[in-house]
């Protein structure tokens, strides 16, 4: 039997408030869960910040002062309480942020290339034409590994003098009109299912700041050497790392900790000769941190298996809004139609 157009909108109705009452058991778990997660990121910072000073450069937090070393504490454990506040943040907003535009390793590594001078050298050519422009600069390949290794290796080339065009033409082909902010409409699963993705995201760019803070703190102590640009750093904590690579680090892994190994040439015209640099960096990462808290994994269920309804719920919304929009437009013919 077919349904009224009556009965379809008490249907969406139902299921609209259905999502409403389930919006507010998400944020209920959100809470808990973000409470968990600021008391397991305050152990875990301090946790992989002992480790770093006193496993992977001991001699170079020996050389602290007593004030500096009691400084760099204070800073840390600040920097461990202030996740807090940040975190419960993003569970207040109200609105829909536009997704960020995804840029791979090597965009996000070109854009943040440091812009170098160009050199000028005279070629001898058979037309004795003048002077050409050429523009010496150091790409950077990293490989970003979850066994938290990162290979970056530093060629320099030759290029044109167009080259900086050519860097913001490869940035910007991965660039798209962002859309407007939205206002949540929290009896939409629509809106639900996107409001999870930017929690997460939001999540992840608090644990990475913060990663971030906490390494500038550990370079501006003469704790971690200062031998990497401060930009791939940042860009290394922000990656997630090639699943399946292996771990060519003699370091050890440690949670929340990535390994960088630099290779740089020595002689600047061939790759023969390579002096191998390695640096250890903190980098909370949210699967190591659940995986390090038995509490905050349990939670993390709960919030997957609500957004697994909220997932069917959505699927259903739609389903019936076509049936609604498909009884609207029957009964939009019959009313017009007429036997000529």
């Amino acid at each position: 039997m077919t349904k009224s157009i009556q009965q379809i909108k008490q249907e969406l109705d139902g299921i609209e408030l259905t999502v409403s009452e389930t919006a507010i058991e998400l944020r209920d778990q959100y809470c808990n869960y973000l409470d968990l997660l600021s008391q397991s990121v305050k152990q875990q910072l301090i946790l992989a910040s002992y480790q770093i000073c006193t496993q992977f450069y001991p001699q170079s937090f020996l050389n602290l002062s007593l004030n500096d070393k009691q400084n760099l504490q204070q800073t840390l454990r600040q920097l461990s309480i202030e996740i807090k506040p940040q975190l419960f943040s993003i569970i207040e907003q109200q609105e829909l942020e536009p997704e960020p535009n995804e840029l791979n390793l090597m965009a996000e590594l070109i854009k943040n290339l440091p812009k170098t001078k160009i050199k000028s050298k005279t070629q001898a050519e058979k037309d004795d034409r003048a002077e050409s422009a050429a523009i010496d600069l150091e790409l950077i390949k990293a490989e970003l590994a979850n066994a938290e290794i990162a290979n970056i290796e530093l060629i320099e080339i030759e290029t044109s003098d167009d080259l900086e065009n050519d860097e913001e033409e490869e940035v910007t082909k991965y660039s798209t009109p962002i859309p407007p902010i939205k206002k949540i409409e929290f009896n939409n699963p629509e809106h639900l299912l996107l409001w999870y993705k930017q929690i997460e995201r939001k999540i992840k760019k608090n644990l990475d700041n913060t990663s971030k803070k906490v390494n500038k703190c550990l370079q501006d102590s003469k704790v971690i050497p200062d031998r990497v640009p401060s930009k791939i750093i940042d860009i290394a904590v922000q990656t997630e790392g090639n699943k399946g690579a292996k771990n060519n680090s003699r370091l050890p892994n440690a949670p929340n900790i990535l390994h960088l190994a630099i290779e740089t040439d020595q002689s600047k015209k061939s790759k023969i000769q390579k002096n191998l640099a390695q640096i250890s960096l903190l980098r909370l990462r949210l699967a190591e941190i659940e995986f390090g808290d038995p509490l905050l994994n349990a939670q993390r269920g709960q919030i997957r298996n609500l957004m697994s309804k909220i997932s069917k719920l959505n699927s259903k919304h739609k389903d019936t809004k076509h049936q609604l929009a498909v009884a609207e437009a029957q009964a939009a013919w019959r009313s017009s139609w007429y036997e000529g």
